[in-house]
């Protein structure tokens, strides 16, 4: 009983965060605001939005072709993330599976990616490890290594900066960051779905068994177990297609879809659970910053909780929580 009523003042605190705080759609800003004012509006509330002309300066918007790519770091050695399915760190079965990394020449991947070559699987650039900087530093005069006024408002430079490049199919399941992230979108399309942090109560974990995908010499891929790992709390509910009759407290949960465009900048606040998908050939630098402290909004206010519900969720009647 005392379980039950501790859901559902969660449930009546996420619906009233709704009704009463959260943007029904992702707002878009004219152009880059000041810092002050970004941390006023957007980062200590906890609230995503986007951005146009943040970076409008930026020659990689009109620099990075494949053939300017090609010349400039085709040959280069590059981390590739590679899947059968285009899900990477995602539960599949009892299992929670990453992808397999490979080693390859830039120009090796752009070959897959516009249909030059046929491989197997799924590939994408997407290892967040400040990638950009580790493995592509020739890229960084294209743009910045970081958001002045961002930089600004959060009192530090970001701790990762990333470059992504994938194939349409390759995406990223539901999941939350423990960070402020910056998504500008270079080239193509990164299509979000985005829950607050109050929606938590309505979404499930699980704990599953740590694996990786290993391609054989037949072309198909097996799950192979990392038997010296814990096990890894994750989502199994995929927002496509979710299923209610296994998660209905899902159905309470209020996502807010959102498409970024090349020249746009979507500010993604920490512990925001977030789903990716992507057209063809999209390129977007993401910029990550790990903040401790001086934000007193939902997220600082719900982080105790979520640091100590990422396990698996008991059977939640719905009915019981609404119940007044």
């Amino acid at each position: 009983m005392e379980s039950v009523q501790v859901q559902k003042r969660l449930a009546d605190f996420s619906l009233e965060a709704h009704d009463l705080y959260l943007n029904k759609s992702v707002p878009h800003l004219d152009g880059p605001p000041k810092p002050l004012q970004f941390y006023r509006d957007w980062i200590a509330p906890n609230k995503p939005c986007i951005i146009h002309n943040a970076y409008s300066h930026w020659p990689a918007l009109s620099r990075w072709t494949p053939k300017y790519l090609r010349e400039k770091i085709g040959s280069k050695v590059i981390s590739v993330a590679v899947t059968p399915n285009g899900y990477a760190d995602a539960v599949v079965g009892d299992r929670f599976v990453m992808p397999e990394e490979r080693q390859m020449s830039f120009s090796a991947v752009l070959d897959i990616i516009e249909g030059m070559v046929q491989k197997n699987g799924v590939f994408y650039v997407q290892k967040q490890c400040s990638n950009l900087l580790q493995e592509l530093p020739e890229l960084v005069d294209d743009l910045e290594p970081h958001v002045p006024w961002m930089s600004t408002a959060l009192g530090k430079s970001p701790d990762a900066v990333n470059f992504w490049l994938g194939e349409a199919k390759a995406i990223t399941s539901m999941h939350k960051d423990p960070y402020e992230n910056l998504y500008c979108v270079i080239s193509g399309e990164k299509h979000f779905i985005l829950l607050p942090p109050t929606d938590r109560p309505f979404i499930p974990y699980g704990l599953y068994q740590s694996a990786v995908y290993q391609e054989q010499d037949s072309g198909e891929f097996n799950v192979i177990d990392n038997t010296d790992s814990q096990k890894v709390p994750w989502i199994p509910l995929d927002p496509l297609n979710p299923d209610l009759e296994r998660f209905p407290q899902y159905r309470l949960a209020q996502p807010l879809c959102c498409t970024v465009k090349a020249g746009e900048m979507l500010y993604l606040p920490s512990l925001w659970f977030h789903h990716v998908q992507q057209s063809h050939g999209c390129i977007a630098e993401v910029l990550s910053a790990a903040v401790h402290g001086g934000s007193v909004g939902l997220s600082v206010i719900l982080h105790l909780y979520l640091s100590t519900t990422d396990q698996p969720d008991g059977n939640i009647n719905v009915n019981d929580i609404l119940e007044k």
